[in-house]
C-alpha cells in the first residue's frame, strides 16, 4: 500500500511552522516601539528620583537614551519644566512599522512623567 505525501500531516506541520514564525514575527515588530516606550519613561522616572535639579542635565539625559535606545525623539518635542519642586517631563514622538513596503502603521507616543 502506497502512502501519500500529505497523509501523515506534512503539509499541514509545515503552514502551522509558517503561521507561527508570521505571528512572532509581527508580535516583535509591533512590540519594539512600545517597548522603546516603556524603557525610555522608565529611565526618565529613575533619572528624576536622583537629586537633580537642573533642567538642562535631565534634558541631556533624557535625548542621551532617547538616541540609546533609537527613539525618535526631537529635541523641540521635549519639554521639561520644574514647578513647586517638582519635575514634570512630556515627550512626543512617532515611529512607523512598516511591513515590506505592502502596510505601514504610524504609532504616536506621549510620556508624560513627573516627580
Amino acid at each position: 500500500m502506497m502512502k501519500k505525501i500529505g497523509e501523515k500531516g506534512f503539509v499541514k506541520g509545515l503552514v502551522g511552522i509558517f503561521i507561527l514564525v508570521a505571528i512572532v514575527f509581527v508580535g516583535i515588530s509591533f512590540g519594539k516601539p512600545y517597548y522603546r516606550y516603556l524603557t525610555l519613561g522608565s529611565h526618565t522616572r529613575d533619572f528624576l528620583k536622583t537629586d537633580v535639579g537642573n533642567v538642562d542635565t535631565i534634558r541631556k539625559n533624557i535625548m542621551a537614551n532617547a538616541a540609546e535606545l533609537n527613539v525618535p525623539l526631537v529635541e523641540n518635542d521635549l519639554e521639561v519644566r520644574i514647578e513647586n519642586k517638582m519635575v514634570k517631563v512630556r515627550a512626543t514622538w512617532s515611529e512607523t512599522v512598516d511591513f515590506w513596503g505592502y502596510y505601514q502603521k504610524r504609532f504616536d507616543f506621549v510620556m508624560e512623567e513627573e516627580y
